[in-house]
């Protein structure tokens, strides 16, 4: 049960840009499905099942290819999964090859860390400024002459609803932090017949063919997907 809530939640992350797993149709231990129009490709050997989905996601943090992961230990023992390990690589259309940004956990979570902060600074920057600025009226006298006057209630009235914007505006944040955390992959043991499932983000660079390997237990599953494939059929229904 606790399984299908982590993927309904995981799933509600991605959004409809699903990119396209490249080959395996000559590859008996590879199995591809569709699940809620996102395309998962597993590998299945004796040892584990292992599956992804990759999708290209937008928020106020960044722009990433967003994965889901999917890990089955059908072995008799015990194994130790550190997503620090996964790499990614970009086939681009001059034909060179970058290395991805893969994001740890804690990676991921001081880059949403410092654009929270930077985003609550310039915030309470422009309501202080403007709680102060409430307290003062200008009026033009009767010889043309102006004059400003300071009304301390509406300034301290003022001043308290900024507080309180920039107190909801925290609470926000802290709930969207949260949000973020449940389901980001970090070390984890899995046991003989568990499973687990969560996602990660990479930094999302234009390119042909993105491949993802992930390292489990001396043992690399390679993933190749189509990154640009997408963006051609969108561009057709334009």
């Amino acid at each position: 049960m606790k399984t299908n809530l982590l993927l309904l939640l995981l799933l509600f992350f991605l959004n409809a840009y699903s990119q396209t797993f490249v080959g395996g149709e000559q590859d008996s231990t590879i199995i591809t499905e569709y699940n809620d129009d996102h395309f998962w490709a597993y590998y299945n050997n004796e040892d584990f099942v292992v599956g992804m989905t990759n999708c290209e996601t937008k928020d106020h943090y960044g722009h990433y290819y967003q994965l889901v992961i999917y890990i089955n230990n059908l072995s008799d023992t015990s194994i130790t999964f550190i997503p620090e390990n996964i790499t990614s690589t970009l086939r681009t259309r001059q034909e060179d090859t970058l290395s991805l940004e893969v994001y740890s956990y804690d990676e991921y979570m001081k880059k949403i860390k410092r654009s929270q902060s930077w985003a609550l600074a310039l915030t309470s920057f422009s309501a202080g400024l403007n709680a102060g600025m409430v307290g003062y009226s200008t009026s033009i006298m009767p010889n043309g002459m102006p004059i400003s006057t300071y009304n301390a209630t509406a300034a301290s009235t003022a001043n308290m609803a900024a507080q309180n914007q920039i107190m909801t505006l925290g609470m926000m944040m802290e709930n969207d932090k949260k949000f973020k955390e449940q389901g980001y992959l970090r070390k984890t043991t899995i046991h003989p017949n568990e499973a687990i499932i969560g996602y990660i983000n990479i930094k999302q660079k234009r390119g042909l063919t993105m491949t993802v390997n992930i390292p489990i237990n001396e043992q690399v599953f390679s993933f190749n997907w189509d990154v640009a494939k997408k963006k051609r059929e969108k561009s057709k229904k334009h």
